[in-house]
Parts: C-alpha cells; structure tokens; sequence
C-alpha cells in the first residue's frame, strides 16, 4: 500500500509546478501594426521584407519568441492559473471568430502571413480560459488545416526543384544540389527565388500559434485530440522526423571537426526557423501527454516513440537544449501509464536511450562545464531520465529487465549519491533538481530490489562493482533528506532474502544502519522495514552458522531496546494502576 501510494504522488508530480513560466504579450515590428497588416498587399521586394521583419522580430535576442526565465530551465510551458478577480486582456487582440476566419480564408502567401502573424498576436498569452474559447472556436482546426497546407505547398516545391535539378543535369548543368527524396523540411530553399525559404518560415510560425492555443485547460485539450489528433500527429511526427534527419544528415556530410559542423549550423540561413519548428512541435505533444487519458494512446501512436528517441538521442547541440528536454519529459509522462510500461520498456533502444543522459557523469564533468545554461541541460536531463526510469520501474514484467541493465543500475547509484554540486547557488534551483533525482533514484532502486531472488543476488553481488549494498546503505544514513534515506532503507529491505543475507553479514555498516533504524520504529511501525530485514536476515542464516556471530551483536541490541521499551512502559502502566487504586481507596475512607 506504501508503494502503490508512491506511485500516485509520483504520477501527480510529473506535472510539477516548476515547468510553468508565464507569457508575456508579443509585439509586432517597428512600423507594423495589425490593421495595416489586415490591408496590406506585398510583393516582390516587399514580400521578401516582410519575411525579413518577422524572423527579425521573432528571434530577436537569439531565442524564442516566449522569453525564457532566467532563473530556470523550462521543459514544457504549462499555462499559469487565470486570476481570480480580474482577467487580463489584450488590448492589441483581434476578436478571435475574425482570427479563425482570417486563418480558414488565407490561401496565397501573402494572405497567410498576414493572418498568422495576427493569430500570433491574439493567440500569444497565458490566460488558460482564452485559449478554451479559442479552440472552442475552431482555432486548433484551422492551424491543423493551415500546417497541411504548408506541407503540401513545401513539399511540391521541392519536387518541383528536383524536377528542376533533372533537368540541368539532361542538358549537362551543373546537379551538385540535386536532392533525391521530396522532403517537406530537408533542404534549404533558395531565399532569392521566391517563397521557398518562405514556407520553412510558417511552418515555424504556424506550430508556434499551434502550441501558444494548446495551453488551454486539460479538458480542452482531450477535446481537441479527440477531434484532429489522428490527423495531427502524423503531421508532427513527419516534420520532427524529418527535420532530425536532415541535422545528422548534413553533420554527417560535414568533416568531424566540432568547429566546422558549428559553421555549417550557422551558415543555415533558416537554422532559427528550423529550430522553432523542433521546439515548438515536441512542444505540442507535450500538451497532449500531460492528459493523463491520452497518454495511452499517443505511446501506442505509430512512429512517436521512435521519434522520441531520435530527438533524445542526437548528439549535443545538434537539436534545441528545449526539443531534447521536450522530448524527454514526454517520454517520461506516458511511462506513468501502467498500459504503457511494459511495452515501453521493450521498444527497440528505448531504455537505452534513456540510460544514455541518465548515465552521463555530470559530477565528474562539474569542473570541465564552463557554462550555467549547459550545465543545467544535462542536469534536467538525467532527472528526467530518471524520472521515465523511474515510472517504468513499477510493472513487476519489467524488474527483471531493468534490474539486469548494468549501465542503469549504475546511473541510479550515481544519482543517489551526487548531492551537492558547485554550481549551487546561482539561483537556478539546483539543489532542488539533485533532491528530486535522489528521490526517484532512490525509489527506482526500491522497486527494482523486489525482483526475483536471482536478481537480488546479481546486485548485491556484481552491480557497481559490489558496492550497490554500500552505496544504499551510506545514503540511508547520511543523505540530508528523510524520504530519500526512508526509500533507501526500503531498498535494503527489499533486497533482504536467503540469498543475499551473507552479502548483508558481511557488511557491518550495513547491519548497523537496519538496527539502528529498528530502534527508532515505533509499536505501530513492528513490521517496519528495518525490523522486517533484520528478521529475514535471521532467518535465513542458521546459528551454527559463521555469518550468524556477525548478524547477533545488532539482533540483540534491538532485542534489549526492545525489552527495556517494553518494561518501562509496563511499569508506568503498574504505577498507574496503583495510583489510580489509592485514590479509590482514599475516596472510600471519606
């Protein structure tokens, strides 16, 4: 019943108050304003100056269009609490029937700039009953319809320039940029010919309007699933795929020097566009992982998972800091389902792929990380990571596999056992994020002890070296925090049993840490965990054993506790009872 708790206030927690971060109103370029984007005809040079001012406008600063706190690292955007008494209101918005209208009218592409940059000025904020009215009003449907649209249109042009490249290459031109497979997302257009570079550009911008309406309220957002997450989907499945293919595409085509596949990332005129659509889409999905009733069903979606992965598993640096965090936290989200851990679990490469960021040894790599903002990267990583490891931890078909993981085990220990880091301090809450990774370390470490007996002495005996024992028992004593040093006493008790109980003798410390823990249980906790492994150990080792000299030192001192426990309070309730004798005899004198 403890466990199963646990794992309820495990599941609640994935959704932590932490990842919130309000939104602030975004505001168009100079010299614009939504009227006159309402009225206004580009062409030509023109059309390519107004492209120009949005992506100047968006990414101004080097990031996001949603500024990014500077205190913290934010995985998913979830929307804050709309005010009580008073609701803020844009005051630049346009109504949001005339948006959607604008959004289901616009075909050529001067009509769709202009009405996504208008939806983005309305949809852009962080007032949850705002965004409900406005899927309420078919705003999800018309971005779903738009991005289609934008899909198709980028995909024909780029058949149309291989048609193009076979051409030149007939006549003996030069093919050197021929492509052969269309690919909505893989190849950079060229800017000067015309809307190419364009359209990379509104797929950026249709999935950031898409995201900004998705931080409506729960309800909603099943709703909207309901009605075009089977056509939605796919869609960003296809452009996330497609858009981690190209990065190890080119990586790979680039020489293996770190500087120049740097220079090739910057001379990608559209990386920023580019890296808003990884953004963005993985940020979608995240609104639809944090329902709880569609976790199945997008965990047993064609293609996610393994899209999933891809975006965890590229190389640092080669997709947004956000994208990898996104993708982690989601993965980490749809493990909670117990109709999902199972077949999670034995997805091809999945749990390695979160063993990879798990196992990375940030404490060892503390005085080479020369920058906060990396450094906070791979420490959200691993706790996420261990987080997903974590709720996977739970279905008794997977203790096995889990358990016999060397590279997994050793990523809990390691976890368990960083406590303090020297980039603590700087108001980024990392001592926050240690604590949490302990506690889910230390739990994943608990349920994996309750496999079978085989398992228990594999790790107890060869796990780290032969130090899984050590390394718990140190942190059921000394970590700083009760529920940590509570969920690793429960790890000992767990691993407890005939065949691990030399292992145990042997460690003095060990036996200490289990009597001195009994000790401090009270009457109602007599099955606790600590006296619970001392009387498996009991039994499991005879008397006329060698070992069993080791073990009753620590039996009998929690036996004399006990006894003289028992005899105080025995004699207090004797003294009480002739206290309470005198008095009557007393009152019947008088």
């Amino acid at each position: 019943d403890k466990m199963a708790s646990s794992k309820d206030d495990s599941t609640n927690g994935m959704i932590a108050s932490d990842y919130k971060e309000p939104h602030e109103l975004p505001s168009l370029p100079a010299g614009l304003s939504a009227d006159s984007l309402l009225v206004s005809a580009l062409t030509g040079e023109a059309r390519k100056s107004s492209m120009r001012d949005l992506s100047a406008s968006r990414y101004a600063g080097g990031g996001d269009t949603i500024p990014r706190s500077p205190t913290k690292s934010v995985v998913i955007n979830l929307p804050e609490e709309p005010p009580s008494k008073r609701m803020r209101t844009h005051t630049n918005a346009a109504p949001i029937d005339a948006v959607v209208s604008g959004i289901n009218s616009s075909v050529n592409y001067v009509d769709r700039i202009n009405a996504i940059r208008v939806a983005h000025q309305s949809f852009d904020h962080g007032i949850q009953l705002t965004h409900d009215r406005e899927i309420a009003a078919g705003a999800d449907v018309a971005l779903c319809k738009h991005l289609s649209l934008l899909l198709y249109k980028a995909q024909s042009e780029e058949m149309d320039r291989e048609r193009h490249a076979a051409a030149a290459a007939a006549t003996g031109a030069d093919s050197s940029s021929r492509t052969t497979t269309p690919d909505p997302v893989n190849a950079i257009p060229d800017l000067e010919s015309g809307e190419g570079g364009g359209v990379i550009e509104e797929l950026g911008s249709t999935c950031e309007v898409m995201e900004a309406v998705y931080r409506c309220s729960a309800d909603t957002v099943a709703t909207s699933f309901a009605r075009l997450g089977s056509e939605l989907l796919p869609m960003l499945i296809k452009i996330t795929n497609h858009e981690v293919r190209r990065r190890r595409d080119r990586q790979a085509a680039s020489s293996a020097t770190a500087s120049e596949g740097d220079q090739q990332q910057q001379l990608d005129p559209l990386i920023d566009a580019r890296d808003l659509i990884l953004k963005k889409s993985t940020k979608i999905l995240g609104h639809f992982a944090r329902i709880g009733s569609l976790t199945q069903p997008l965990a047993y979606h064609p293609g996610l998972l393994s899209c999933l992965r891809r975006v965890i598993s590229c190389p640092i640096g080669l997709v947004p800091r956000e994208c990898r965090l996104n993708a982690l936290w989601i993965v980490a989200n749809l493990a909670c389902n117990a109709e999902n851990m199972v077949m999670m679990a034995c997805h091809p490469d999945l749990l390695e792929t979160l063993v990879g960021p798990a196992h990375r040894p940030i404490e060892d790599e503390e005085a080479d990380i020369g920058d906060i903002d990396l450094f906070m990267e791979a420490l959200r990583s691993r706790d996420i990571a261990i987080r997903a490891i974590f709720n996977l931890s739970w279905a008794p078909e997977n203790k096995l596999l889990l358990s016999e993981h060397a590279n997994l085990v050793e990523a809990l220990l390691r976890t368990l056992m960083y406590r303090v880091s020297s980039w603590g301090g700087f108001g980024r809450g990392v001592s926050g994020i240690l604590l949490q990774s302990r506690k889910h370390a230390a739990c994943a470490l608990r349920n994996l002890a309750a496999a079978p007996r085989r398992n228990k002495q594999i790790l107890c005996r060869q796990a780290v070296n032969g130090t899984l024992l050590d390394k718990i028992s140190d942190s059921a004593r000394n970590d700083p925090d009760s529920e940590v040093r509570e969920k690793a006493l429960a790890a000992l008790n767990n691993l407890a049993c005939s065949t691990t109980a030399e292992e145990f003798v042997k460690r003095a410390e060990t036996l200490e840490i289990l009597a001195d823990s009994a000790l401090l249980e009270t009457d109602d906790q007599e099955g606790g965990t600590a006296s619970h492994a001392l009387r498996v150990l009991e039994k499991s080792i005879p008397e006329d054993d060698e070992n069993y000299a080791l073990l009753k030192p620590h039996l009998d001192k929690v036996a004399a506790a006990k006894q003289d426990i028992t005899t105080e309070e025995g004699q207090a309730q004797e003294d009480a009872s002739e206290g309470g004798a005198q008095e009557e005899a007393k009152e019947g004198e008088e």
